[in-house]
């Protein structure tokens, strides 16, 4: 009976270590379980971040394309601007010196005209 005793007491022991080992197994799975999924978690969180930065960025960068575009345009404008009032100005002077010409021109004809006719 002693025999038996001692082999029901190690087959106890090998059976509790056994038990101990898998439930420690168990918990050792549980937490790698959690720290997968705490992993996971922090991994599509960063990707959010990213995508949300990443949207931010893409719409600095129109609003500043829109801004350039507008100064680009106020500027042709306004060179535009100075550049039909140049030719508006130059188109004045020309006019009056026309005129100035054209009454000369007159002027001489017709005192070539009173000088040609005192003559006669």
């Amino acid at each position: 009976m002693k025999f038996s005793f001692k082999s029901l007491i190690l087959a106890s022991a090998v059976a509790f270590t056994a038990a101990s080992c898998t439930q420690e197994g168990k918990e050792n799975a549980d937490a790698a379980a959690a720290n997968t999924e705490a992993a996971a978690e922090n991994a599509g969180d960063a990707a959010a971040a990213e995508a949300n930065n990443a949207a931010v960025k893409t719409e600095d960068a129109a609003e500043n394309a829109g801004q350039a575009v507008e100064n680009t345009a106020e500027k042709a404008a306004d060179n535009t601007e100075a550049a039909a009032d140049k030719a508006a100005a130059e188109t004045k002077e020309a006019a009056a010196k026309t005129e100035g010409a054209a009454d000369k021109a007159a002027g001489d004809a017709k005192a070539e005209i009173n000088a040609a006719t005192r003559k006669n």
